[in-house]
């Protein structure tokens, strides 16, 4: 009969375990303490990440408990000295690029504004008693005194990533209150798309627009849903103005405005502002985009780019004009 390793051992029923090395200890040990506390926090972090939609958020949680198992082996007696100011150096580049996502906090944080920023803030405290542990540790081994180090650091970053998912959250709930407002006439239904060959005149308009005004600029349209369906490119545009002019198009149909009109509410007073750290980048809030709109539905949008917000503005509205014209036809 083929041996099967069971999961349990029972060889820690009488409240013994072992380090790395074979030392036996009790398993309220502080080593096997902090180490509890590491795989705590590593268990819970698995938690937000099957949460998150944001990739660039679920690849860093990743690594992080992949370096987390490192510091456990540490902590273990696996080893005594671990590189990790890289690490460090990676957590604080992350905090940084995160703090400037969301305005700057202006007093004490009460967790819980939305059930993902929660979680994170759980994650958080769970660092800050790993963290308490470890020092524990120090004093009674010579561990590497980076490591508790690092774990702070970790706190400092979910502290920044929960903020920044509670202000993505706000943005989203302002965005949807402007859209579906009494003041919001236009609607979006399954009547009539833009199709290419009306994309293509409405770009020729443009484009010859544009010679007049002596500008080389980049034409986006996008149906109702946002996704490009043709993008003309004028001879010597900014290689820049592809991806802002798409996404001019992209953001006057997701928001059912005109950019030049949500630059303004982007403001740091206006009630969009920040709106442009979401949707992974994709938001612009200069002018050149607007929503081609058809008998108050919205048939597609318009993205110009290669002038400035004034020139891409007036473009941006000369198609728009000619979407109508040519919807009459």
């Amino acid at each position: 009969m083929e041996k099967f390793n069971h999961v349990f051992t029972k060889q820690g029923d009488k409240g013994y375990t072992k380090l790395y090395n074979g030392t036996k200890v009790d398993k309220d040990n502080i080593f096997i303490e902090a180490n509890g506390h590491l795989d705590e926090l590593t268990s819970y972090i698995g938690l937000v990440k099957s949460k998150l939609e944001d990739k660039k958020l679920v690849q860093q949680m990743e690594a992080i408990q992949n370096q987390l198992i490192v510091v456990m082996g540490v902590v273990a007696g696996l080893d005594n000295k671990i590189d990790i100011q890289s690490e460090l150096d990676k957590i604080e580049s992350w905090i940084i690029e995160y703090e400037k996502k969301y305005p700057k906090q202006t007093s004490f944080v009460l967790p819980g504004k939305c059930e993902l920023s929660a979680h994170i803030d759980i994650a958080r405290t769970i660092c800050r008693r790993a963290e308490r542990n470890l020092v524990k540790c120090l004093r009674e081994s010579n561990i590497d005194d980076s490591l508790p180090k690092y774990i702070n650091r970790l706190s400092d970053y979910f502290h920044v990533v929960a903020r920044y998912i509670e202000f993505v959250q706000v943005i989203d709930e302002k965005v949807k209150e402007i859209i579906w407002s009494a003041d919001c006439k236009v609607i979006n239904n399954k009547l009539n798309d833009i199709n290419l060959e009306q994309a293509k005149k409405i770009m020729d308009g443009v484009q010859q627009k544009a010679s007049e005004m002596g500008i080389n600029v980049v034409i986006a349209i996008s149906n109702k849903d946002g996704n490009p369906i043709a993008v003309h490119v004028m001879d010597n545009a900014y290689i820049a103005s592809y991806d802002i002019a798409v996404n001019k198009a992209f953001t006057s149909v997701s928001l059912k405005m005109t950019t030049e009109k949500l630059s303004e509410l982007a403001k740091p007073d206006g009630s969009l502002y920040g709106i442009q750290f979401t949707n992974n980048g994709r938001i612009v809030i200069f002018g050149g985009g607007t929503p081609l709109i058809y008998e108050d539905s919205i048939i597609g949008g318009l993205g110009v780019s290669g002038g400035s917000a004034e020139e891409d503005t007036l473009l941006a509205n000369y198609g728009a004009d000619l979407i109508r014209k040519e919807w009459n036809r």
